[in-house]
């Protein structure tokens, strides 16, 4: 009798016995069976299994094969394999056949098929980036089941030697970055673990020798830096002066303030709201998502002064609308390319190194605006669940990395104390 397991909705695993080995073992074989239909009756599923499997053993029963063994009559009740509950995932055809357990390459289309709509955009260019440059070159002729702890850590040494960065760019790849390629590998085996291939994880980070993580202090301006940039803003564009503001003055997320539209700039209660990030993927257009966590979507108080340069940059914007007519493309973006198209999120990196490099300010990345407007707010006394909100953290814990600036306010604690006691 054939070994049914359902693998998924509308696919089902079938493996049957053609014999035995020369020390009695089982000889098995497995193919996928997907049915004609995906909304087959009960009966009629039933019996298209039962005719694939009839199938799938005269194949071996005609073929010159002197293992083969008839399987052994069953009554008539059990003429048709048991079908399994239905999964919820819904698999595409074809991805594993013939093999009982597939080699790590042939596992990974399942994985990508099953993981794409799972992640980002963003992260799904990443893992499959990883996949196919690194993890289906070195591991892909194994089969799943094989791979050992011996085998991801070969892996992360490759990663942790200078033959490991191929990209040219340093000497050795950073231990952030070996566990974030290992991430990947672990997600692979978790799903295969999941789908019992596996009966462990052979990239269980206690079964591995990692390089450990030693981190850095986070890189912010300090106030007379902020004051330098503030002061040069002046000097700039007011589409350069309302880019580097905003980023300073809520401590958005690049593609959150890419994403901007005017109906998300209260003017009135001098808020703004945090609804949508744009991403850009390598050969495609930007395009709108979600932000990042459910804590991203929010709603951030802005100063005076942010109101005041957003206010005039608009109605700058306004005239150049009116000037273009039809050859402005009405998005409603805050922040554009010339036409009105969504701003490319690599464009204020570049417009902030150019800033930054013509006024003489120390550099860091965009992104450094985002710490340094935390570490000003802490530093000045706001308490920390505030800027935490803020940032859009889902946790406190993430928002930690900037207690480096609560020393300022703990020092200001200390005098508050002296000054008591002089009174």
């Amino acid at each position: 009798m054939a070994y049914i397991k359902e693998r998924g909705e509308n696919t089902y695993l079938v493996r049957i016995t053609i014999g035995t080995d020369g020390h009695g073992k089982p000889i098995q074989k497995s193919r996928t069976f997907h049915p004609s239909k995906a909304t087959l009756p009960k009966t009629k599923l039933k019996k298209e299994l039962s005719a694939f499997v009839e199938a799938f053993e005269n194949e071996y029963r005609n073929a010159d094969n002197s293992h083969y063994e008839s399987p052994s009559p069953q009554p008539d009740s059990a003429s048709a394999p048991e079908v399994l509950p239905p999964a919820l995932v819904q698999p595409m055809p074809g991805i594993i056949q013939n093999n009982d357990i597939p080699t790590f390459g042939e596992f990974c289309l399942e994985y990508k098929r099953v993981k794409q709509k799972m992640l980002s955009p963003t992260s799904w260019e990443l893992y499959e980036k990883i996949l196919s440059k690194y993890y289906i070159p070195m591991l892909g002729n194994l089969p799943i089941n094989e791979i050992r702890p011996i085998h991801v850590q070969r892996v992360i040494d490759f990663f942790s030697s200078p033959i490991g960065r191929t990209d040219g760019k340093g000497p050795l790849l950073a231990p952030p970055t070996i566990r974030r390629y290992l991430t990947v590998l672990q997600s692979v085996m978790t799903l295969a673990y999941k789908q019992e291939y596996i009966e462990s994880n052979p990239a269980d980070t206690r079964r591995l020798e990692i390089p450990k993580i030693v981190t850095p202090e986070v890189e912010a301006f300090s106030d007379e830096e902020i004051k330098s940039i503030l002061s040069a803003l002046d000097e700039e564009p007011l589409n350069v002066r309302a880019l580097i503001a905003t980023a300073l003055f809520t401590g958005a997320r690049r593609g959150e303030i890419v994403g901007l539209k005017w109906d998300d700039v209260d003017f009135k209660e001098k808020q703004i709201f945090i609804r949508r990030t744009i991403i850009k993927l390598k050969d495609m257009p930007a395009i709108e998502k979600l932000p990042k966590t459910v804590s991203s979507i929010r709603e951030i108080a802005i100063p005076e002064l942010l109101c005041s340069i957003l206010s005039e940059y608009k109605k700058m914007q306004d005239d150049k609308i009116a000037l273009l007519g039809e050859k402005w493309f009405c998005g409603n973006y805050v922040f554009t390319e010339f036409d009105g198209h969504v701003m490319n999120p690599q464009t204020p990196t570049k417009q902030f190194d150019h800033f930054l490099k013509r006024h003489g300010i120390r550099h860091l990345k965009f992104h450094g605006l985002r710490h340094s407007s935390a570490t000003l707010l802490l530093s000045h006394g706001t308490d920390i669940k505030t800027v935490s909100k803020r940032l859009g953290h889902t946790s406190i814990d993430t928002t930690n990395i900037y207690v480096h600036a609560l020393k300022k306010t703990d020092k200001a604690a200390a005098d508050c104390f002296d000054r008591f006691a002089k009174t």
